[in-house]
């Protein structure tokens, strides 16, 4: 209706290559390096297997620990799901060696996005060997 109003060159702009809103072409996805999703995955299992041999010791415990594994495995699901959804994505900047990320706050590289993402996980992770220790060295 209003088509005669934009310039060929406005048409253009709208769709840029990695805009986010892209729902029919290439878009910009997630972002992250499997390595990143892997990693946030393994932490979260470490901590579940610690927790598990270190508490896991009567029903109610054993029924809490599966509810917060159904959980975290939604999360990872979910975003699973989402990836298949979306279609194909631009790779990651971050798999390049010089590649940064562009964030709200400003661009970020692979090592400082990892460490940011990964940080809540991997103390997931030490809290679970480290009652897994405990556990240990009082006897199971």
């Amino acid at each position: 209706m209003f088509e005669h109003l934009t310039s060929d060159h406005d048409k253009a702009a709208i769709h840029l290559p990695n805009d986010p809103y892209e729902v029919h072409g290439m878009q910009a996805g997630f972002q992250l390096p499997r390595a990143i999703w892997r990693t946030m995955f393994a932490l979260y299992g470490i901590f579940f297997v610690g927790i598990a041999a270190a508490t896991g010791r009567d029903t109610a415990t054993i029924f809490m620990l599966v509810v917060s594994l159904l959980y975290t495995l939604m999360y990872f699901v979910t975003a699973g799901i989402l990836h298949a959804q979306k279609g194909e994505e631009h790779a990651s900047p971050l798999d390049r060696s010089d590649g940064v990320l562009q964030t709200w706050t400003g661009p970020m590289d692979r090592h400082t996005v990892a460490a940011q993402i990964l940080a809540v996980p991997a103390g997931f992770a030490f809290l679970g060997v480290t009652f897994l220790v405990i556990r240990a060295s009082a006897g199971f």
